[in-house]
């Protein structure tokens, strides 16, 4: 299995300063995961600029064209646009001439020229995401032009940009800072993305924890005899619960899954994630969905350990509050899953049901029905180890399968349950406000025994 891995987010976990990107893919590909591949991400947004729309007039040849005029810091461009969401204010990325773009996000990169386009010059371009290699940061704006105040969640003064938080890494929320951007700035520099470079990385089968960035980072450490400086979240630590757990857990299949784990948190706001998240996650080829399913993600990417978030409010409710019952399906149950297509299950697929019916498909896809909304207000984490070959069997059956589905028929350690739970309420905390008014659940199997203990 291949990862993509930032250098820039390895950075915040083992200390790499002095090193150069190249000498780390060498050095790596020499004693572990072989570097294949390096993206410099800031490479591909030469000659995009951050422009501020200062007007914008009806094209007179033209119906469905519009002329921008646009603010790049040194002069004023005419930009001919289609955009059906371009207006007076906006902040955008301009692609200026010389500059390599993908039309409507499609086909090969194209070098912009000077053009004509119905009877007026056209001096740059103002891009959508997707024509500019960012459709991953940003879904929402792949299509029409992306809008940088609403799509970082910016608020835009007068050549005045201001981030909503600063970055989270390591266990520690660092404080949110203000950026000044300047019509004309590099988009790359606005971003943060200047001098990121991300790596496709092999890594072997048996090295499950090198799927993550820390156990990425914890390898590079060993080889390249630098500092590892992870810090183990806090998390629930935070609080003090006022009672024991109050989400029930049942193994009914406890070959199928050794362990699950369960908090619940209320409280929370949910909503579009911080730049940084999104940025992280789209270095890794995700894209982003929402602030609370973006953490799950994000803890997955960082500790290899796949997570799940359920609407409280959305499920099944049994005679003392939520009930988690993991089992192997019923004849004729069938599953409505998060990529809205219809799974008819049977009697060796193993799931995640509430009092009533499935709400996932234990280890690979969640269900519609108990997806977490803008409106969620009440979520349950799961985080969970289930057994590699009835994942891998259950994938391969439905034909549906996702990056947790490729870790968990891996092999997962029922130990780093704790971590990812801690992780992702770290981050609510952070990101979303919440409130963990109960310890987790923590249900097994049986008493864990270490590899070296089984040999």
């Amino acid at each position: 299995m291949n990862s993509l891995v930032s250098y820039d987010w390895l950075k915040h976990y083992v200390d790499l300063k002095g090193v150069t990107v190249d000498e780390f893919a060498r050095r790596m590909s020499l004693s572990g995961p072989g570097v294949e591949r390096l993206h410099r991400v800031g490479e591909l947004l030469d000659k995009i600029v951050v422009g501020h729309v200062i007007e914008v007039k009806k094209h007179p040849n033209a119906d469905k064209l519009r002329l921008a005029t646009v603010d790049i810091g040194k002069r004023k461009l005419t930009v001919v646009c289609g955009g059906s969401n371009l207006q007076k204010d906006q902040w955008v990325a301009v692609a200026l001439i010389g500059a390599k773009v993908r039309w409507h996000g499609a086909g090969d990169l194209v070098k912009l020229e000077l053009a004509e386009i119905r009877g007026v010059k056209s001096e740059g371009m103002i891009c959508a995401a997707s024509e500019i290699g960012l459709a991953d940061a940003f879904p929402h704006a792949e299509r029409e032009i992306l809008d940088l105040g609403n799509a970082l969640g910016w608020s835009v003064g007068a050549h005045r940009v201001r981030p909503d938080r600063g970055d989270v890494t390591s266990g520690r929320t660092q404080s949110a800072r203000t950026t000044h951007v300047q019509p004309g700035t590099p988009l790359a520099d606005a971003l943060g993305l200047a001098d990121d470079v991300v790596m496709d990385i092999e890594v072997t089968s048996n090295r499950v924890d090198a799927m993550g960035m820390v156990g990425m980072a914890r390898e590079a450490s060993a080889i390249l005899g630098k500092k590892f400086f992870w810090t183990s979240p806090v998390g629930a630590h935070r609080v003090r619960p006022v009672r024991k757990n109050d989400v029930s857990v049942t193994l009914h299949d406890k070959k199928s899954c050794p362990r699950y784990m369960a908090v619940r948190v209320r409280g929370v706001t949910n909503g579009p994630s911080p730049w940084w998240l999104k940025r992280r996650l789209a270095s890794a080829g995700l894209n982003s969905i929402s602030c609370l399913v973006d953490i799950t993600n994000y803890v997955m990417l960082e500790l290899a350990q796949p997570m799940h978030v359920f609407d409280a409010a959305k499920l099944n409710m049994g005679g003392k509050g939520p009930e988690i019952h993991v089992r192997l399906a019923r004849p004729r149950e069938k599953i409505q899953a998060l990529n809205n297509k219809e799974y008819a299950l049977d009697d060796k697929t193993l799931v995640i049901a509430d009092a009533e019916q499935p709400v996932a498909i234990a280890g690979i896809i969640g269900g519609s029905r108990s997806a977490v909304g803008e409106n969620a207000t009440d979520v349950i984490f799961e985080a969970a180890t289930f057994d590699p070959v009835s994942v891998r069997r259950t994938a391969r059956r439905l034909n549906v399968y996702s990056d947790s589905q490729l870790r968990f028929e891996k092999g997962l350690s029922t130990e780093a349950l704790p971590f990812a739970l801690a992780r992702a309420v770290e981050l609510t905390l952070d990101l979303c406000g919440c409130k963990v008014t109960a310890s987790p659940t923590d249900v097994r199997a049986g008493k864990y025994r270490s590899p070296a203990y089984s040999i």
